[in-house]
């Protein structure tokens, strides 16, 4: 769980140097993904009452992600714990703050997300806004989803690292999978000689 803390150092001081300190701690880990279902099951065990499971669904996918600590707010709220209701808003709060500080979401400036739905959670939850299509936009080094909101503007969005893990777990899970065919290729049936 000390991991898990560090993460959080820059609630202390929520500058975009300090949080992106934290959110390389989080992309460093073995265990990250940034398209994990986690944020989706959080969901469905708020829907089906599981506050308590809620409350204490914590792994490294989701350290960093607004909408989780706003799920773990509401089961809070439900099961009347004042204190843990605050404690996931002061949480909440300053990764919006801190998400809007990485840029400015222009092509030039995109945010920097740790998340896939971190694009979302910022446009419909901190700006108010939705967006209507999105693109991926390669660049160069860079790696950017484009949003068009419905008021016509659209927000880019720096994703080259949940891209670069995403193209590495494939690239991990095919070599696995190539090696357990090898293995099995080369094991022979006891009635072969």
């Amino acid at each position: 769980m000390k991991t898990y803390e560090k993460v959080f150092e820059f609630l202390t001081d929520p500058t975009k140097e300090t949080f992106l300190k934290c959110r390389e701690m989080v992309l460093s880990d073995p265990e990250y993904d940034p398209y994990s279902e986690d944020i989706e099951n959080m969901q469905v065990l708020l829907n089906e009452g599981k506050f308590e499971e809620v409350v204490q669904y914590t792994n490294v996918n989701i350290l960093l992600s607004p909408r989780a600590h706003i799920y773990k707010y509401f089961a809070y709220k439900e099961l009347g714990d004042e204190k843990g209701r605050n404690i996931e808003m002061t949480i909440a709060q300053p990764i919006f703050e801190c998400l809007e500080k990485t840029g400015d979401g222009t092509k030039d400036s995109p945010y920097i997300i740790t998340r896939i739905s971190d694009e979302r959670d910022l446009i419909r939850q901190h700006f108010n806004k939705h967006d209507v299509s999105q693109s991926l936009i390669k660049e160069g080094n860079k790696m950017m989803d484009a949003l068009t909101l419905d008021d016509g503007t659209q927000l880019y969005f720096d994703i080259k690292d949940p891209y670069q893990r995403l193209a590495f777990s494939f690239s991990k899970r095919n070599e696995e999978v190539e090696n357990k065919e090898e293995q099995k290729s080369e094991k022979k049936k006891w009635w072969k000689f």
